[in-house]
Formats: structure tokens, sequence, C-alpha cells
């Protein structure tokens, strides 16, 4: 009778887990995130058409964002290009919140909102990425810099610059941002491309950065904002050898010290 007992026991208690492993996972909340390179919705008018980098970055992201399927859900970047071109009023939503960030980098919430909605997505990331150099404060296009400095034979010390931004559309929050400065060129400041095996060879190290820095310490920072427990941070210094013609600076960028003239997005939580 006993033994009896003891077998019936068993077989409830390994029910019980069994019922607690399948209503845990149940509950397990997957979080949906749009992601928006603000130049979603630009014609690729450069002499290559090469994709812009926020694209790159932006899809590179996304990507990662797959390999964690049950915690965090984006649309594809094609598939988001085509919704909004598909609809006029949303295209025009979108391609002004998109400029307005560009541009200042303030953020549309009740355009962002309406975009969100349409993906039924409570949370947008917002991509930008500009070339500047210290000769000036003019902030352009990376494939127009390259022809630019092609044509004129130009030599500056260029630095591409990328801005990421996790929104909550529903607070109107700004939940976690960071600012990514790398050089480009050669260790003599150049950035050109005299035919287009050069010019294919400056997208791939663009990839390269885009792989080995961007995508995985945005996506992994976004996944430990609503996973705080369950994601290991990358670390701040990646090894690899970056190939010599783009010289790109492979580390996760830190807040500036001493009294920095430049906005620092940081990694940074407001209002959570």
């Amino acid at each position: 009778m006993k033994l009896w007992y003891n077998f019936v026991m068993k077989i409830l208690i390994k029910l019980l887990l069994i019922f607690l492993m399948t209503v845990s996972c149940a509950q397990a909340e997957t979080f949906n995130v749009l992601v928006l390179p603000t130049d979603l919705l630009n014609q690729k008018e450069n002499y290559y058409s090469f994709s812009e980098p926020s694209e790159i970055f932006a899809q590179d992201i996304i990507s990662n964002f797959y390999k964690e399927r049950d915690k965090i859900s984006s649309p594809d970047l094609y598939k988001v290009r085509e919704k909004i071109s598909a609809n006029a009023d949303l295209k025009n939503s979108a391609s002004t919140a998109l400029k307005k960030y560009e541009n200042s980098k303030n953020i549309d919430y009740q355009a962002l909102k309406k975009i969100g909605d349409s993906y039924s997505c409570e949370y947008i990331l917002l991509v930008s990425s500009s070339v500047y150099t210290k000769q000036n404060n003019l902030k352009r296009n990376l494939w127009e810099i390259l022809n630019i400095s092609t044509a004129f034979d130009i030599s500056y010390p260029y630095r591409l610059e990328t801005t990421t931004t996790l929104i909550d559309t529903t607070n109107d929050l700004v939940i976690w941002s960071n600012k990514y400065t790398t050089k480009i060129g050669n260790n003599s400041n150049y950035f050109i491309a005299t035919n287009y095996a050069q010019a294919n060879e400056q997208l791939d190290k663009i990839r390269m950065y885009s792989k080995n820095v961007i995508a995985p310490s945005t996506s992994q920072n976004i996944t430990l904002r609503f996973f705080p427990k369950t994601v290991r941070t990358i670390d701040k210094d990646i090894k690899d050898s970056n190939g010599g013609a783009l010289n790109f600076e492979k580390t996760i960028p830190e807040a500036p010290k001493g009294n920095s003239e430049e906005e620092f997005f940081g990694e940074t939580i407001y209002g959570i």
C-alpha cells in the first residue's frame, strides 16, 4: 500500500511540475519592437546604389532579435517599408517623424505611436547615421562623403556617428539610447574609392562594423531592458581584426570624460 502511495505521489508531483512549467511559458511575455532606420523611405540615390548605414544597422539588429524569438519580436525591414509605402497617410507620418529625428534628434511621439500601432508594437527603435568632420559642423550621408572625397581627393578625419533610441510609445518615454562614433578611412585619413571594387570594400567594412559593434551592442542592451537577468552583456573590447581598409575602433562606447560639448545619450533609462 505504501509503495502504491509513493508511486501515485511521484506521478502527481511530476504532473504538477509540468503544469507549472506550461503556465510559466504561457505567461512569458514577448516584447514587440519596431525598428525604424531614418533612411527607411529614402531612395538609393548614391552613385553605387548601396544601402544606407542606418538600414544596414537596423537589419542586423532585427536579425539579432530573431535569435531571441521567445523574448523580442520585430517585423522584417522590407515588410515595414512595403506597408508604410502603401499607405499615404502612414508614409507621410513616418517620413516627417524620421526626418525630425535625423535632423534634430527630436522625437515625434504622436506620429511614432501611430506607426507602432499599425504593427502592434508598443516599442520603437530609431536608428540614424551620418558622417561629420571637425573641419565643419556639416553632417552628410556616408556614400555622398565617399563620392566627394574620391572626386576631389580630400583627406579629412571623417567619423561615422550613429544614434540608437528605444522609445515606449504608450508612455512617451525614451527608455534607452546610445551614440556610437567611429573613424572611417585608413590611417592617413583617406576614405576614397576610385572604382567599384574599392567602394564595395568600404561597404564590407561598414557591414563588419554593424555585425561586430552596432548590432550586438544595441540588441543585447535592448534585451537587457526587458529581461535584465537573462542576457550576458557583451565584452567591451572586440579582439578580431578589422582587415585594414576601414579603420574603425571596435569598442563599445562609454560616456565621455570631462566636460564634453557633444550630447551623449549613454546607456540610460528614463521614466522606469
